[in-house]
């Protein structure tokens, strides 16, 4: 029994610790989206096809 729940602690430690890392590159994710969505408003072509 002793053994499961130190099994079971180790399992949760790791798991905290993934949780951590990929809570780091969802934040780097939403930044790096958030950045190119401000480079894309400039000024836009709205047709390319001459009248």
């Amino acid at each position: 029994m002793n053994a499961y729940t130190n099994e079971l602690e180790n399992e949760v430690e790791r798991l905290k610790v993934e949780n951590a890392k990929l809570k780091r590159q969802q934040k780097q994710l939403e930044l790096a989206t958030k950045a190119q969505m401000t480079k894309k408003r400039g000024l836009q072509r709205t047709s390319t096809a001459p009248f």
